[in-house]
């Protein structure tokens, strides 16, 4: 696999693709930090609020790492920030680009409750640790550099999931752990989509073979399903909660505005 760093001269095609990615994940990251940082209406302690309140901090800084890199492919990271402040609830897809399930109408739908903010960091935040974790082994260098430290806040972040989990039901006893359990399916068909569609069949993304083929995505969605499943079950059996079996991804969930 071909390697570049900074200052190398990039192919066209391979620097349209990698802008393609790097922007996808930065804008996401920046919008996910403005949803979760609306959840902190249902935290139910300080504690809980404060450490919400790292994980929005965080996610903000993996926008900010990843704008940085691409400054210096001249792209205009700042009209994009602005786009995201100035219309967080609706960004111009012309401008942004995000994942759908962090758009506000799509996200919103997911979140009634405390149990629920702990449930996503508990049950998506894995796909997050399994789909990133790829990035750090690319063939863009000041990017996977980049992903090493995102790749360990992410882990915190799965940490934080199951420490909250732990805590609902420390306080609110079996039938909270009743209730969350019944809550894992709907978190767990987005975490099943998180990184795209298979890469065999006729439902394939047409642009994986490529990004594939440029060292940029270094693992098929099949690999990166299996370590989301060992991720998921390990952190659901710490809590005693049970796999839900026969669930299915949530594609739309994952799709960005033509990126996949």
């Amino acid at each position: 696999m071909k390697t570049y760093d900074k200052g190398d001269k990039l192919p066209d095609h391979y620097k349209e693709c990698l802008i393609n990615l790097m922007t996808f994940q930065a804008d996401s990251e920046y919008a996910g930090a403005q949803r979760v940082a609306e959840n902190h209406r249902f935290a139910p302690r300080p504690e809980e609020a404060y450490r919400l309140s790292k994980k929005v901090m965080e996610e903000m800084g993996h926008g900010y790492y990843i704008w940085n890199l691409l400054r210096d492919l001249d792209v205009d990271v700042d009209s994009r920030l602005h786009e995201l402040a100035s219309n967080s609830e609706n960004p111009d897809p012309k401008k942004v680009n995000i994942i759908n399930g962090f758009r506000k109408e799509n996200w919103s739908a997911f979140f009634e409750c405390w149990e629920d903010v702990a449930l996503f960091s508990t049950v998506v935040t894995p796909a997050a640790v399994a789909f990133l974790g790829q990035y750090r082994e690319c063939s863009y260098l000041p990017w996977a550099r980049v992903n090493v430290r995102i790749h360990k806040e992410e882990h915190g972040h799965l940490a934080f999931g199951v420490w909250a989990s732990k805590r609902c039901i420390e306080f609110g006893g079996e039938k909270t752990r009743e209730f969350m359990q019944q809550r894992i399916e709907k978190f767990m068909k987005m975490g099943l989509g998180f990184y795209g569609r298979p890469s065999t069949g006729g439902t394939k993304s047409e642009m994986f073979d490529i990004y594939h083929e440029y060292g940029l995505k270094v693992k098929t969605p099949e690999q990166l399903q299996g370590e989301y499943l060992e991720l998921l079950t390990d952190r659901l059996g710490d809590i005693g909660f049970e796999v839900p079996q026969g669930v299915e991804a949530d594609y739309d969930m994952r799709i960005g505005y033509g990126v996949e």
